[in-house]
């Protein structure tokens, strides 16, 4: 069992998949806790099959603090799910009036109003999709915006997408545990009153083990001299791609963008979620979009920032592959990244780029700074 932080009023910790929330029968929170935290006062529920992030008060006060943040809804919960199926839309919010019948320890979507029917809304987004035999599995990113019984388990089981290992509510595939995981938790400190968020690793067991892990972008970047095209295209083996590039918005330490990527006649849509580990390194999930998806998601344009256009010649030299960005606002200068599998690697460029400067560190020239400012110093 992890423990994520604590201080006098509360401690943030990882509970364990099969682990009561809340004080009772058999292994629980409150009891693990004990021996290093002294006595914790639960203030939101997790059920017992799923892990996950959790928070616990340590004084009374810091409880009322923290469960009058549930009950306003300022505690932003993000969970990671494996269902069976593709959801459709691949983005989108689900509605629903849910009832919870507390003898079966059930709940079940009404079409209408009755005494303990409650409103219950997420909003979700399909991360991947692989096929596991027979069967389509989606991974699904979840916020919850309310915070109902088993709410996330059967609102998507009732489209015809359980959650893998939910016997519960329709899954037809077996796992250990539910493919539910809380994945990070964000609140206001009930003494200092700032944002705390906290995050945590997804189980690597089935059906997680089923996407593989994220790919780690490794890369250095050069402003070069505005290059000879005709020189680049005919490089053996160089790819030309047009790109039109969106950003759209993103909780913090995260980007998210799409692409429309053209290339010999052929169009393709690419969403990408990086989160930056270090200047030269990030990691990054990447997606196949529909051109439906593709409209739809540019309705989370972030206004802030405009589309970049370019067109990227990515050619093999010594080993690596370099990829140079040509961009329609500039007439004396491009940007070449070479990717790279450890960050210790040397760099060889080709000698028909003329290297103005490495500006891996200088975030004027990341595509997401670009996107909102364009640098026209001197070179």
């Amino acid at each position: 069992m992890d423990i994520l932080y604590q201080d006098r009023d509360l401690v943030v910790t990882v509970k364990p998949r099969g682990v009561l929330a809340q004080a009772g029968e058999g292994e629980n929170m409150p009891a693990l806790l004990a021996p290093s935290c002294g006595t914790v006062f639960p203030v939101h529920r997790l059920d017992r099959a799923v892990g996950g992030v959790m928070v616990y008060a340590k004084t009374r006060a810091a409880a009322a603090a923290l469960s009058a943040s549930v009950t306003k809804g300022e505690l932003e919960k993000q969970y990671v799910a494996v269902v069976a199926g593709l959801p459709e839309p691949a983005e989108g919010e689900l509605r629903d009036l849910l009832y919870h019948d507390a003898r079966q320890n059930k709940t079940f979507v009404v079409d209408h109003a009755r005494k303990g029917a409650k409103e219950a809304i997420l909003r979700y987004r399909v991360t991947q999709t692989v096929q596991e035999g027979d069967n389509t599995l989606s991974r699904v990113e979840i916020r919850l915006l309310t915070g109902r019984s088993h709410q996330i388990r059967v609102q998507f089981g009732s489209r015809g997408w359980p959650l893998v290992g939910d016997g519960k509510y329709g899954s037809r595939i077996k796992a250990r545990y539910l493919a539910l995981f809380a994945a990070s938790l964000a609140f206001l400190h009930p003494t200092s009153g700032k944002i705390c968020r906290f995050t945590a690793e997804v189980p690597t067991d089935y059906p997680w083990s089923a996407f593989g892990a994220p790919h780690l972008e490794i890369e250095r970047k050069y402003l070069i001299a505005y290059p000879d095209v005709a020189q680049l295209c005919a490089i053996e083996g160089c790819r030309v791609r047009h790109m039109v590039q969106t950003y759209l918005t993103a909780p913090k330490g995260e980007t998210r963008r799409v692409r429309r990527i053209e290339e010999q006649g052929s169009v393709c849509y690419i969403e990408t979620v990086k989160h930056r580990v270090s200047a030269l390194t990030a990691i990054e999930d990447e997606r196949a979009l529909t051109a439906a998806d593709y409209e739809r998601a540019l309705a989370l344009a972030d206004p802030a920032r405009r589309p970049i256009e370019k067109t990227r010649y990515a050619f093999p030299y010594a080993g690596h592959t370099v990829e140079v960005d040509v961009y329609p606002f500039w007439q004396d200068r491009a940007i070449a990244e070479v990717e790279l599998a450890d960050e210790r690697e040397a760099v060889v460029l080709p000698p028909f780029l003329r290297v103005i400067r490495e500006v891996t560190d200088d975030v004027r020239y990341k595509n997401v700074r670009l996107a909102r400012e364009i640098p026209f110093d001197e070179i």
